[in-house]
């Protein structure tokens, strides 16, 4: 039976072209380039183009995530799959914040996009496309993915690796779930089981999150004082190595205070990104067990501030938040740690 595919443009590099200037900004040519070149090679698939919006993925917000979810949601029972054409630069949040807004997925949602714009000669936008439209026809793989220079990845274990290379994404702590090549080499044993219930979208969401790197020296009262004035309500920490916390920061100390005091969830990250945190090893250890900080395990950092952020918008209590956070909700982290 022919597939039907939903393919949602949001804009990035794919749809850029030059203006007068030559400098690149988001263009219209793409849908009907792709109606004309790419789907008469898929005659198998049906696809119906959307252009849901058209901008710079730099200037994604959480609103651009829900217009995504809901859009999904009223097209559900419509189509057997979706693909979402988007910028680079963001990708990787929004890849995780679909994963955890459309809950009991059963059909692939796919993101792409390209590192050169798809009328410029040797663009990858139409490689990127066609391994997107694999992916739908074949339609084992029922989670949020992105495909990329012939590689499928689970949605919310990726972070962009290069701004030059073909190869833009990698997946650190996550194997990669598709390799195509000649034939289409699918690991199943790794793909996400479907949930058991009926599809659903929750895009309850709280944007007071703050993601703090360390670095040496760094003076953490600047922050305390946004906890003070009750401006945060969750903190991601990216500290070293497998969670290492320095021990003689008075500043960090009164952070991490005043965050138990007021409630504040702290996550614990690790700016490695391949590895995950261990808040057992080092004085680390001391001051979880004082403080409350969770460890964000192998999580990247974009997933953990958006998992954050959609617990933090769920949730009243910060048990359930922590309940949540801990918890392998859909793939983004390793179910013991």
């Amino acid at each position: 039976m022919k597939k039907r595919a939903a393919l949602i443009h949001t804009g990035g590099t794919f749809v850029m072209e030059k203006n007068m200037t030559g400098r690149l900004t988001p263009g219209h040519s793409a849908v009907s380039s792709i109606e004309n070149h790419l789907l008469p090679r898929y005659p198998d698939i049906f696809v119906d183009q959307i252009e849901l919006f058209n901008i710079d993925s730099s200037l994604f917000t959480p609103d651009y995530w829900i217009l995504l979810a809901d859009k999904i949601d009223e097209l559900y029972r419509m189509y057997d799959g979706f693909i979402i054409i988007h910028g680079t630069d963001t990708l990787a949040y929004t890849a995780a914040a679909l994963s955890f807004m459309l809950i009991n997925l059963d059909k692939p949602v796919v993101i792409t996009g390209s590192q050169l714009p798809l009328l410029e000669r040797r663009s990858d936008a139409f490689l990127n496309l066609s391994s997107a439209l694999e992916v739908i026809g074949d339609g084992a793989l029922k989670e949020v993915s992105v495909v990329f220079n012939n590689k499928v990845y689970r949605g919310n274990r990726i972070k962009k690796r290069d701004v030059w290379d073909f190869h833009a994404f990698f997946s650190p702590n996550y194997p990669v779930l598709i390799k195509l090549g000649i034939g289409f080499d699918k690991k199943e044993s790794l793909f996400l089981t479907p949930g058991a219930g009926v599809f659903k979208t929750d895009t309850r969401i709280c944007r007071d999150v703050l993601l703090i790197s360390f670095y040496p020296g760094l003076d953490f009262s600047f922050y305390i004082t946004l906890v003070k004035n009750s401006k945060v309500k969750g903190i991601v920490i990216e500290a070293y190595g497998s969670g290492n916390i320095p021990s003689d920061n008075r500043t960090l100390d009164n952070l991490f205070s005043e965050a138990a005091k007021h409630g504040i969830v702290v996550v614990v990250c690790s700016q490695s990104p391949v590895g995950k945190v261990n808040l057992e090893l080092y004085e680390a250890a001391e001051k979880a067990d004082r403080y409350g900080l969770i460890s964000g395990g192998d999580m990247t950092k974009e997933a953990a501030l958006v998992k954050l952020m959609v617990a933090l918008g769920r949730f009243q209590t910060r048990e359930e938040v922590k309940d949540f956070m801990l918890h392998n909700i859909a793939g983004e982290k390793d179910k013991q740690g």
